[in-house]
């Protein structure tokens, strides 16, 4: 830690002496990278930070989309299961989009395009997971609302056919019959 704490010192030095120059961009990339390589969370708010930095004082940069994506990559490297707490996920891809809408031409608006089918299909096995919680303990209403998000969120949830399983059955097993009979339909249709 010592040798990174020294590196991030030379790299602010050279900020501060030449601050108009393409070394300085360079220098403040530099520092966000070292506390990104760390990987560990505390790290990766240090480094979304610089990032941040870097994006408010150069946003014509070539380098601009890469520092978007990475503070997208910042939030996505700290990522929870599905089961778990989603707000990194969440994060990650709100700053994927955001990589996308200023910089759709970039490099890095390819690569956030995967990330972001990534996070949606872990929000979405998020969202299967507490419809198929409350499916399971009966609540039925319960199940239908959080089942029913997906569908509306994430269309694209490659297991949608368990989602209208879900949904049918739990109009079904509420005493909805009617309601029932198109997620049943969609499921044997497609």
């Amino acid at each position: 830690t010592e040798r990174i704490e020294q590196e991030i010192q030379l790299a602010r030095q050279i900020q501060e002496s030449f601050s108009r120059s393409f070394f300085a961009q360079r220098a403040m990339l530099a520092i966000g990278d070292t506390y990104f390589e760390q990987g560990d969370e505390a790290n990766m708010i240090l480094a979304a930070a610089q990032y941040r930095s870097f994006l408010n004082l150069y946003p014509t940069s070539p380098s601009a989309p890469l520092a978007q994506y990475r503070i997208g990559l910042c939030s996505y490297k700290n990522m929870l299961k599905a089961g778990r707490d989603q707000t990194k996920t969440e994060e990650a891809l709100a700053e994927f989009k955001k990589t996308i809408q200023l910089f759709p031409l970039a490099e890095e608006a390819k690569l956030a395009r995967e990330k972001i089918k990534e996070c949606e299909d872990r929000l979405a096995e998020h969202l299967f997971g507490i419809g198929d919680y409350y499916y399971r303990a009966k609540s039925y209403k319960s199940a239908i609302v959080r089942l029913n998000e997906i569908l509306l969120k994430y269309p694209l949830f490659p297991n949608m056919d368990k989602v209208y399983f879900g949904l049918g059955d739990s109009f079904f097993l509420w005493g909805k019959h009617p309601e029932s009979v198109p997620y049943f339909t969609k499921l044997v249709t497609d």
